[in-house]
């Protein structure tokens, strides 16, 4: 059809669709772009609106979250009612890069924006708890609310506003040190905030009841793995973690948790095994590869191999000078 080309590749199709001078392109692996430009000048402009590949976030920090970047927000249509426009507005408000509100200023928000329209509860909830268990100022009761929006994570995130709005929301939850998630604010994502809450008020066993109702992948086998580990169940950990060949970061860090178990077993040669293939790849995150040399270098210096303990150390302080415990770890080891 005039406008429309299919475009094949070893790894993909696509489609374009426009004008001269005007297109946008999709393909079987999530890209999609828009290009426009003037004819006969040269001139043009491409826009990556999503690039079909998976992130990870390396970096380091004790909070639940990162507070989540919004990206190509859809808009409301022409006779879209006047609750969606509200909520468009204040997603916009609430990411505009410009001015971004504190956690307790999106919460006050989304109390405002849910006492005019009752309709968009499950959007100013799902975002308050996002936003509030970041801040203890916020008010939220995080127990109690995340409870009721896990019993209902499905009713909330099959509203259609939630659906449509909701897909350029991706917070970055950290499952481990080292590990992050930062997929799109759905029920699995919703599902690591609060197990995450959970454990932070060492209610480990409700947190694993959460993780065992959620879709179960890498990523939910290392927050329990974690826990079990927290918990001093290192047999379940290393079962929890047994088959496991470093593919990616993920499994990667299923590695350094099961060579945390046995070296809290004593197993110091396998644990320092399974660190080893866990840095076999240096193509891992930054924040994987650190996790990896640290808890390796514990375990020499458990061994009494102290110079390779401070060896990998410092191999840390080299790229990352504020990695937690680093400077009192090599301190302990030097006296």
């Amino acid at each position: 059809m005039p406008g429309v080309r299919l475009n094949f590749n070893k790894d993909s199709i696509g489609v374009s669709l426009g004008v001269k001078g005007a297109h946008y392109t999709m393909n079987s692996k999530g890209r999609r772009t828009v290009s426009a430009g003037i004819p006969g000048t040269g001139l043009y402009s491409v826009e990556t609106l999503s690039s079909g590949r998976r992130s990870s976030n390396p970096a380091n920090t004790t909070d639940v979250t990162n507070l989540p970047e919004r990206s190509g927000p859809p808009a409301p249509g022409l006779f879209a009612k006047r609750a969606e426009k509200d909520l468009n507005i204040f997603l916009l408000d609430i990411y505009n890069a410009d001015s971004k509100d504190t956690p307790v200023q999106v919460v006050e928000k989304a109390k405002a924006l849910k006492a005019e329209h009752p309709s968009l509860a499950p959007a100013a909830d799902l975002i308050s708890y996002l936003h509030g268990v970041t801040d203890d100022n916020s008010n939220i009761n995080q127990l109690t609310l995340g409870k009721e929006l896990w019993t209902n994570r499905a009713a909330l995130f099959n509203d259609v506003l939630v659906g449509k709005y909701f897909a350029g929301i991706t917070p970055a939850v950290q499952i481990t040190r080292g590990i992050w998630t930062n997929e799109i604010y759905n029920a699995q994502t919703f599902g690591f905030i609060y197990a995450e809450v959970l454990q932070s008020e060492t209610k480990y066993e409700e947190a694993l009841a959460v993780l065992e109702e959620m879709i179960p992948n890498q990523l939910v086998a290392i927050s329990i793995a974690d826990i079990e580990l927290t918990n001093g169940q290192f047999d379940q950990a290393i079962e929890t973690t047994e088959d496991i060949e470093n593919e990616d970061d993920a499994t990667a860090m299923l590695l350094v948790l099961r060579g945390i178990a046995f070296r809290e077993k004593s197993l110091n040669d396998a644990a320092v095994e399974c660190f080893k293939r866990a840095l076999s790849h240096k193509t891992r995150s930054e924040g994987l590869l650190h996790r990896a040399l640290f808890e390796r270098a514990e375990t020499y210096s458990r061994m009494g191999k102290k110079a390779m303990a401070i060896k990998d150390l410092e191999k840390i302080l080299v790229d990352e000078p504020q990695y937690p415990e680093v400077e009192e770890k090599l301190a302990a080891i030097k006296k």
